[in-house]
């Protein structure tokens, strides 16, 4: 399972790095704040550390709840951000119960809301330029 949370990172930093371009300095701040938690995450998930997933679990449900994020939150993304939330409150159920299998579940959701997030807003650009 490590192998496919690493993979899953790589895409995930590939994508945002691609589409970096396109963003406005606040919400590329957003995005990067967004993917080092991602990143500590899945060093917590791969190596147990309970208490680290707890804390980047948190930090990163905080930064759903800034002003930027909320700016970002179109009805057309709300599901992926819906689908991103409720991974991280998976992944702080996963932390208090020190659930492995669990962790790496929520961990996988997380980024696969984040894929699929970052592709619409990708196609919905290359749609906008032609």
């Amino acid at each position: 399972m490590t192998h496919h949370l690493r993979c899953l990172t790589i895409a995930v930093v590939v994508l945002c790095a691609g589409s970096a371009s396109a963003q406005t300095a606040r919400t590329g701040r957003l995005m990067r704040e967004k993917l080092q938690h991602s990143q500590r995450i899945l060093q917590a998930v791969t190596t147990s550390e309970w208490t680290l997933l707890q804390r980047e679990t948190q930090a990163l449900t905080t930064v759903t709840k800034s002003p930027t994020w909320t700016e970002l939150m179109t009805p057309e993304l709300r599901p992926y951000a819906d689908g991103f939330q409720r991974a991280l409150a998976d992944l702080s159920a996963a932390a208090d119960h020190r659930d492995y299998d669990a962790a790496g579940r929520s961990y996988l959701a997380l980024t696969g809301a984040c894929l699929a997030c970052h592709k619409h807003v990708t196609n919905s650009r290359i749609a906008n330029t032609k």
